[in-house]
């Protein structure tokens, strides 16, 4: 029985913690927008296409040890 007075105190704590991170993440607009993200993994990059991979092994910008 004195456990109960332990954890529901416990819980109460915890639980207001998580509508607290809720309502300071709707007022900051983190839910604004859900899909735009999701969608920007499919979306091309034009910057990743146009770089130019050297594969010379005397180029000095190029760790030896990483491997390409």
């Amino acid at each position: 029985m004195n456990v109960i007075i332990l954890t529901i105190p416990m819980a109460l704590i915890f639980a207001g913690g998580f509508v607290y991170a809720f309502l300071w993440a709707t007022s900051k607009g983190q839910f604004d927008d859900l899909e735009t993200p999701a969608l920007r993994i499919l979306k091309e990059d034009d910057s990743v296409n146009n770089k130019i991979v050297s594969t010379s092994t005397n180029d000095p910008t190029i760790d030896q040890n990483t491997k390409l």
